[in-house]
């Protein structure tokens, strides 16, 4: 999918693929200081470290969908989704008011910030949305990181569970309702 934008050349939504992970690391690089730099400078570089390597994205993209937008050749944003059961951390701390344990959670949504106001992430969002095998989205926001939280509640989602450990920011869990 391919849309026209205003102030520049075509945005083209589509699977990530594993030629993307060197862009992928580098939007990385890119996101995270000043996303998470504020909040917790040691967890900004954790995040670098843990989550945003070609190894975890490789296996990442064995049990989860990822979607990258790019511009010119170059990523500008990626998602990726999938199932609670299929992660390869723990969440056994995350309650399930349903039973099953398998949510579909969105583990990523990062638009580069020199492209932020554009929509990117609004499309992506829909993107995630319209993939999602259910009737709820999950996702995790690291507390204190209030564009995600304004971003996310003015697409519907609310806070449905805090998570701490007393080490890191906590995480908070919000839900949106699909269907």
């Amino acid at each position: 999918m391919a849309s026209p934008d205003q102030e520049g050349p075509v945005l083209t939504l589509r699977a990530a693929t594993h030629d993307d992970i060197p862009a992928l690391v580098a939007l990385g690089r890119a996101v995270v200081p000043p996303t998470y730099g504020p909040i917790d400078a040691a967890y900004a570089q954790r995040m670098i470290d843990e989550w945003w390597t070609p190894e975890v994205f490789a296996r990442s993209m064995r049990t989860n969908s990822h979607r990258v937008v790019e511009a010119g050749g170059e990523v500008l944003a990626v998602s990726s989704f999938g199932r609670l059961s299929r992660s390869y951390r723990a969440f056994s701390h995350v309650t399930d008011p349903h039973g099953s344990g398998d949510r579909e959670v969105m583990w990523k949504l990062y638009v580069h910030p020199d492209h932020h106001g554009r929509g990117i992430g609004s499309r992506m969002l829909a993107e995630v949305e319209s993939q999602v095998e259910g009737d709820e989205l999950w996702l995790e926001v690291v507390d204190g990181n209030e564009q995600a939280f304004g971003f996310y509640r003015s697409h519907g989602f609310a806070e449905q569970e805090r998570v701490t450990d007393g080490e890191w920011p906590d995480d908070v869990w919000m839900m949106k309702v699909l269907r």
